[in-house]
């Protein structure tokens, strides 16, 4: 890449989309991130001179710190504004009027501002189909929202990530404008996921993604530990890189009870798919069964296919392909495409907000490392895109 152009990443979270184009040579000069442990992520990954800064996106007068920092304009604005209303995960519990979901406002303020030549916003495919509180569609409004600031032809990308080599189907969309109202096609695919197609590679399996990191049972791991096998795969070359230690590799502690029901899950099937022996109970201390059976909770990975959809909240999410426990924060990194020299900081994992604040637990009710993994944009999924919109700049 001749010149390095320069991007800031709004949202930042862990930092996967701004990683990508890091990869691809860009200039990734100020993030910017509301969470204290996510922030902490950054900073620790990010050593390199960039800007980071612990911020609302509503505090205006930061723009003013990122064309100090930038020295002129940024060529790219890209970010993920939160999306808990559209997302289709416990969708009779979202809520399109969800005021998080009118941050895409700030976000397009942000644009109006510094007037890049692309922006980049990433949403849950659910951004497609719901409406407000007057019923109309949420991508309508954003369509408008960008017209009125000068970015009236939108490009609108649903992007598989394990088609752009990401162990993992996850399906973002990814609504790009540029200021020359210009046509740019989604970037093209580089792997088949079932039906195999000339050209394309076969699609990164979970077993490609994690058979080479030491095998733990449920409580056993470190925080900081060395590999104990070679890597058997490219992408697992890929991921280690240099390194000779490996980062949050921890497994979570499981009662006798719940290792027990893991060992009565087959490939693909959840605890929903249990016999009543070993079903959940209710919390009451009678052993009555839980009637909160959700498909999507502890089910085993397949090893021969990519990851399901790693969501915010994936601790009880998959149980590992071989071992009778939930995976750990680096087996998650590793389907999210994050290379292992990429440690996250903060908690692996927290009670629900609202139990810490009444706990007087405030100091952590932060993103864990589980929340920040489960977060973010597939790095490899951004470099792709990064690599494709460098000939429209």
């Amino acid at each position: 890449m001749a010149k390095r152009y320069k991007v800031i990443d709004l949202f930042a979270g862990a930092g996967g989309f701004g990683l990508g184009f890091k990869i691809a040579g860009y200039n990734l000069c100020f993030s910017l991130e509301i969470d204290k442990w996510a922030t902490d992520t950054l900073s620790e990954n990010n050593k390199d001179g960039m800007f980071i800064l612990q911020d609302d996106i509503r505090n205006y007068e930061t723009k003013k710190d990122i064309l100090e920092t930038c020295t002129k304009i940024p060529d790219i604005i890209m970010g993920g504004p939160p999306c808990q209303g559209f997302s289709n995960a416990g969708s009779l519990k979202r809520d399109p009027s969800d005021p998080r979901n009118a941050l895409f406002k700030d976000f397009a303020k942000w644009v109006q501002y510094l007037e890049p030549a692309i922006f980049i916003m990433e949403n849950v495919k659910g951004i497609l189909s719901r409406c407000n509180s007057g019923g109309v569609k949420v991508i309508e409004v954003i369509k408008k929202t960008f017209s009125d600031i000068g970015y009236s032809n939108l490009n609108i990308w649903t992007l598989n990530a394990a088609e752009y080599g990401v162990p993992q189907l996850r399906e973002r969309v990814f609504i790009v404008g540029h200021k020359k109202n210009i046509t740019m096609n989604a970037p093209p695919k580089t792997h088949y996921i079932n039906k195999k197609v000339k050209g394309l590679e076969k699609a990164i399996t979970v077993k490609d993604a994690i058979s080479d990191l030491p095998k733990i049972n449920a409580s056993e791991g470190q925080e900081i530990q060395e590999y104990k096998k070679k890597p058997k795969s490219k992408y697992q070359i890929w991921a280690r890189g240099n390194q000779e230690m490996l980062y949050n590799h921890i497994a979570m502690k499981h009662t006798k009870r719940i290792i027990e029901r893991f060992s009565h899950i087959n490939i693909g099937e959840s605890v929903s798919h249990v016999s009543i022996k070993y079903k959940e109970r209710k919390r009451n201390g009678n052993g009555e069964i839980s009637e909160q059976s959700y498909n999507m909770n502890n089910r085993r990975l397949d090893p021969g296919k990519p990851s399901y959809t790693i969501p915010a909240s994936f601790y009880s999410s998959f149980v590992h392909p071989y071992l009778n426990r939930n995976i750990t924060a680096r087996e998650a990194a590793r389907l999210q495409s994050f290379p292992d020299n990429y440690r996250f900081m903060g908690k692996r994992t927290l009670v629900s907000s609202k139990l810490s604040k009444r706990n007087g637990l405030s100091d952590y009710n932060y993103l864990s490392q589980y929340n920040q993994i489960g977060n973010a944009v597939p790095p490899i999924l951004s470099k792709a895109i990064a690599k494709h919109i460098h000939s429209f700049l």
